[in-house]
């Protein structure tokens, strides 16, 4: 009785404090609440940590820097586009310096040496790793340089904000198809990205996550460099060698694009596939009839990097971090997302606007 009326007496005095806590916790997040990096709960906050407000204000205009891992697929190519783009939309931005690394550390360090020499204004980096990128992204924070990281590292980086989709979710998703396709047993083949690349490794380790406990085998691993080319040449070598196979998971659809044109030309039956949001591979999904899932990671990312740069240059708060986590086409949504009237090199969802997606991805 005692403890009930302390609390009863206590209560009403500890509810103003607590309640205008809430309050001001309430104003902060909805500061960064404001900041809309892509539409439609494209991009989520994966942290309760923000900047503070005008932490990095500056009076334009503003010079900010790209560094990029390297090329090599045209989700990138078109990846850059809509960063390029929404930079051609802001007026405050007086120079905006973009350089891709082709994969080598050693070129990527130069890059980013180059950027902080040129005094941008926010550095924003797509490391090649972890190992590469985080020296490079505290030596530009030890500067006072903001940085917009394209990867999810948390406390492993002193990145002023990180933006991401794909990694586990991605392989997870092709994974979990997999193993709903062979009811939990057989014998697949991996196809890789680039070795070497974190987002490459992420992906292989949600494979691995969704295969735990089944009785499906890896019985072939190759890297085809997210590239059409390398993965035919990949996949020809495995359906000679007569190697028996009930499913592949790819980690880059123009992987799977190419195994399909191998399946075909060898007259080989098809099995269950792992795509992407690619229009050339939902072009190919829709003609074979392959079984399939596409998950979703989107070139939009490019703007979203681009307008947290100029957000924290306007002063305002953002949170530490932001995922992308989408739910992946399936089999009865094919109709929903291909556009028969652009081209394969199209990838989704996108920022660009219809104007641009006709001139950038006419047939």
């Amino acid at each position: 009785m005692k403890s009930k009326l302390f609390l009863s007496r206590t209560l009403p005095a500890l509810a103003l404090p607590a309640l205008a806590l809430a309050a001001c916790l309430a104003h902060t997040r909805a500061g960064a609440a404001d900041v809309q990096l892509l539409p439609g709960g494209q991009l989520t906050p994966t942290s309760t940590q923000q900047t503070a407000s005008g932490q990095f204000k500056k009076a334009p205009p503003w010079r900010i820097g790209v560094s990029w891992a390297g090329m090599g697929n045209s989700w990138i190519v078109q990846m850059i586009s809509e960063m390029r783009h929404t930079a051609g939309q802001d007026r405050n931005i007086g120079g905006f310096i973009v350089t891709e690394a082709n994969w080598n550390p050693a070129k990527q360090v130069a890059d980013v040496e180059d950027l902080l020499a040129k005094k941008v204004d926010v550095l924003i980096i797509g490391p090649i790793s972890q190992a590469v990128g985080a020296p490079l992204i505290e030596k530009a924070t030890r500067s006072g340089i903001p940085v917009v990281t394209f990867g999810a590292y948390g406390p492993s980086t002193t990145s002023t904000v990180e933006v991401m989709a794909g990694g586990r979710v991605f392989g997870q998703q092709g994974g979990e198809f997999l193993r709903r396709e062979l009811k939990g047993k057989g014998s697949i083949w991996v196809f890789r990205g680039v070795a070497g690349v974190d987002e490459e490794q992420l992906r292989y380790d949600g494979l691995r996550k969704a295969l735990a406990g089944s009785d499906i085998k890896i019985t072939q691993e190759v890297f085809g460099d997210w590239n059409y080319a390398k993965g035919k040449q990949l996949c020809e070598n495995l359906v000679l060698s007569g190697q028996p196979v009930d499913g592949i998971w790819f980690s880059g659809s123009e992987m799977t694009r190419a195994c399909l044109d191998v399946f075909k030309e060898a007259g080989k039956p098809l099995v269950p596939m792992t795509g992407e949001a690619n229009n050339g591979f939902l072009r190919v999904w829709k003609e074979t009839g392959v079984k399939s899932v596409a998950p979703l990671m989107t070139p939009g990312l490019g703007a979203a990097v681009v307008r947290a740069a100029t957000a924290l240059l306007e002063g305002k708060p953002l949170y530490r971090s932001y995922f992308s986590t989408l739910d992946p086409i399936t089999r009865e949504q094919l109709d929903k997302f291909y556009r028969a009237d652009l081209n394969d090199a199209f990838w989704m969802p996108t920022g660009l606007p219809e104007d641009k997606l006709r001139q950038q991805f006419r047939r």
